[in-house]
């Protein structure tokens, strides 16, 4: 019993203990604990050839304000508009729990950045699904993400977490939801892609993805306590007589 002790320890201490979290939709596999970082980047998805994204509506509307474009363009025109809007929902998440995060790119990151760059890929969620028979829009909604979590800092880069997420997301409702539209709109509004809304059907999918994708990196991060850390800078710049109450 003392070896089988000892053995165990010296695992923690190697951090070769690896945890699988059930959640709601899925289990998510997770990394040794890390602390908490700067700021959470998330980056565009990659897209399998399998998977259709489709909105007519959304290239109509381009199309009025930009003119006319080549048919072969709105391929990937459509797949870089819901992109962001997968991204600033997840973008939108993150900051309503508390945490700094921001659409980005992991060539952007550097050992000195202390971040965590959030991928993923959007696959079919049917693995015998035939081409273009899964996707988000034209009726379709069978779309699933396989996510990475890797982390940034002068250790290097280590991945923390990954797991898959589909579009059977919630949405807020009520209040809420006139809260988490503006949150995403503001996220879209200050990046340098196209602004133009997608269709009800394609919106309300990518961002169910985004939601399912943002609460289980919420969850990590309650987890990891990232989301009870006291600031320190704050703390250390209040005036003394703030720090302690008087006794």
């Amino acid at each position: 019993m003392r070896i089988l002790s000892i053995c165990v320890a010296a695992l923690l201490l190697s951090g070769c203990v690896e945890s699988d979290v059930k959640l709601a939709s899925g289990t998510l596999t997770s990394a040794p604990s890390a602390a908490k970082p700067k700021s959470i980047v998330v980056s565009d998805f990659a897209v399998s050839s399998d998977v259709l994204l489709i909105d007519r509506g959304y290239t109509a509307r381009l199309e009025r304000k930009i003119g006319a474009f080549p048919t072969f363009e709105r391929k990937p025109r459509t797949i870089d508009r819901v992109n962001d809007e997968i991204v600033a929902t997840i973008v939108a998440t993150l900051r309503e729990a508390g945490l700094d995060a921001a659409p980005g790119a992991e060539e952007s990151l550097s050992a000195k950045s202390d971040a965590v760059i959030v991928k993923g890929r959007l696959r079919p969620t049917d693995a015998a699904a035939k081409k273009n028979e899964a996707g988000i829009g034209g009726g379709k909604s069978n779309v699933t993400a396989d996510m990475t979590v890797s982390t940034f800092s002068t250790f290097g880069k280590r991945d923390l977490m990954s797991f898959s997420a589909s579009t059977n997301g919630k949405l807020p409702t009520g209040k809420a939801a006139a809260a988490d539209n503006s949150a995403i709109n503001a996220v879209i509004a200050g990046g340098d892609g196209a602004k133009e809304k997608l269709s009800p059907d394609v919106e309300s999918a990518a961002r169910r993805l985004g939601h399912a994708i943002g609460d289980k990196i919420v969850a990590y991060a309650k987890a990891q306590g990232w989301l009870n850390e006291p600031d320190n800078d704050a703390v250390a710049t209040k005036p003394a007589d703030e720090k302690k109450p008087a006794a």
